[in-house]
């Protein structure tokens, strides 16, 4: 099934009416007002201070609906908890409460919206053991990996594996 705007409305309001459920309007920090499409390239979804909650076009025509649930019930745990909070301890226990769950069956669908998202360019991390992976796709290049030199003690790691350097690709 592909996702249309229609599709994510409906979504919106039963992930709400469930969610209003397990933690009543009147306890939420923010009051969820509307829903709002953006076109954001990094993020899924938003909140605002005025209980928007905005979700990324990208999702239309795809079939990433886990990926749709679980950034629905995340930017309405930020609104219940608050913006303020950030992902804190806090708003990590609200989101586990509303069961906003990003887990590895969601990252596979996550590829349906980068590359409707069309990002500039690919990260690839080079790793110990002679691998080179696709690490990320952004949008900019970042001087975290432009600059980044793996220490004896101080390096990332992937699946168990050092990375020794990053590259980026257009």
């Amino acid at each position: 099934m592909l996702i249309d705007w229609n599709y994510i409305q409906q979504q919106y309001q039963c992930i709400l009416d469930e969610l209003t459920v397990l933690e009543p309007l009147g306890n939420w920090q923010l009051k969820p007002q509307q829903l709002q499409p953006t076109r954001h390239k990094t993020k899924y979804g938003m909140a605002d201070n005025k209980g928007v909650v905005y979700i990324n076009q990208a999702f239309v025509g795809t079939t990433a609906v886990n990926l749709l649930d679980a950034t629905i019930r995340h930017e309405l745990a930020h609104l219940c908890v608050g913006l303020q909070q950030g992902h804190n301890a806090i708003f990590k226990t609200k989101a586990k409460h509303f069961k906003a769950h990003f887990g590895k069956r969601i990252q596979a669908e996550s590829v349906q919206l980068h590359d409707a998202i069309g990002y500039k360019y690919s990260l690839y991390a080079s790793l110990a053991n002679g691998e080179e992976i696709l690490f990320r796709r952004v949008h900019r290049k970042h001087a975290k990996y432009t600059q980044y030199k793996a220490g004896r003690y101080r390096y990332l790691s992937i699946k168990g594996n050092k990375v020794l350097s990053f590259r980026y690709s257009d």
